[in-house]
């Protein structure tokens, strides 16, 4: 073993100490670490949250625990009572470890079962109250702010674009389609101004109902003995249920040449389980129109300035663009899935 790999295994050793074990060997899995000690396997993370997203985490863990929500996996307490432990400026999370693999939304029967086990996710989540007060994880009522505000930030990528077009084969592109997906945006917000969103949003602020907000086949998984266990809550948000199922629609969409029976498929198989009204149908058309991935693709590429080579930047937005045609059909279709569900 190098030299760096010894002082890691030293440094998660004094970390699992702090959480009372002892550990007996380690494995890196990607960025988290599978880890054999004296109370068996388990899952170790190093936590991009600070201190009190932490907390918030934990109480959404063990309200669902409690509520007795069968696919949740504990968050392990530290020596000192927390559900992290800070060592060397780092914080660590840790949860018992599940021999399992990915769901893979390619197969109609682990999409079927994702798609159910969403809808029982968002019953048991009713109800929750956290003690930890974030008002940014808390955005029932926020979408029309949300909207405007990503106009405005559009708009400004406009005018950063225009400044850079001509040394930039990304900023041309960007102005080329600016208009088609401006005008998207602002007519999603106008129509959520005038929808039944209101409605939505205090009902689902009444019932305290929360969102996972990262429901990917990374994040569900399936263990041997068939349960299905959702992990990585690190982005988990009180918000609209339909939010958790349009990520859920729209991941699957998209490789999918925006197939509308394939839509059916999902918000058929959740609305068994968990109904969905007519009202949340009418805003989940808007938040559809809402062009998510051109606003976001810029805020990648604009604000964040992630560090990516041009040529990644470009693809990407090539890819997010290609399929218009098809997602504007899937859209004017959509009322007519409505229809068969309802």
């Amino acid at each position: 073993m190098s030299e760096s790999a010894l002082a890691v295994r030293d440094d998660i050793a004094d970390v699992i100490e702090q959480f009372g074990l002892k550990l007996q060997s380690i494995q890196e899995i990607r960025k988290i670490w599978r880890i054999k000690t004296n109370a068996g396997y388990k899952y170790l993370k190093k936590s991009k949250l600070n201190p009190v997203e932490l907390e918030f985490i934990f109480e959404v863990l063990e309200y669902l625990y409690f509520e007795s929500f069968p696919g949740v996996l504990r968050m392990a307490l530290s020596k000192n009572g927390l559900p992290f432990v800070e060592d060397r400026g780092e914080l660590y999370v840790m949860t018992d470890w599940i021999f399992s693999r990915e769901m893979d939304y390619g197969i109609l029967m682990d999409l079927k079962q994702a798609s159910r086990f969403l809808a029982e996710f968002h019953l048991k989540s009713q109800g929750f109250s956290p003690l930890v007060n974030l008002p940014a994880r808390r955005l029932w009522l926020a979408w029309p702010e949300k909207m405007k505000l990503r106009l405005r930030q559009m708009n400004h990528f406009r005018e950063l674009a225009l400044a850079e077009q001509e040394n930039s084969a990304f900023s041309r592109l960007y102005l080329s389609y600016f208009e088609y997906y401006r005008h998207q945006g602002e007519a999603a917000y106008q129509a959520l101004l005038v929808s039944p969103y209101w409605e939505v949003a205090t009902a689902a602020a009444t019932v305290k109902s929360f969102c996972h907000h990262d429901y990917s086949g990374r994040n569900l998984l399936r263990a041997f003995d068939n349960r299905l266990f959702l992990i990585d809550f690190d982005y988990s948000l009180q918000d609209l249920r339909i939010h958790d199922l349009i990520n859920l629609m729209v991941r699957n969409l998209k490789h999918n040449h925006w197939n509308s029976d394939l839509c059916r498929f999902i918000l058929n198989e959740y609305h068994l389980v968990a109904p969905l009204t007519l009202e949340e149908f009418e805003v989940m058309q808007i938040l559809l129109l809402w062009p998510h991935d051109f606003w976001q693709v810029g805020l990648q590429y604009y604000y964040e300035k992630l560090p990516w080579s041009k040529e990644r930047f470009l693809k990407k937005l090539e890819g997010k663009i290609k399929d218009r045609l098809e997602r504007e059909e899937f859209l004017r279709k959509f009322p007519q899935v409505k229809d068969v569900i309802m």
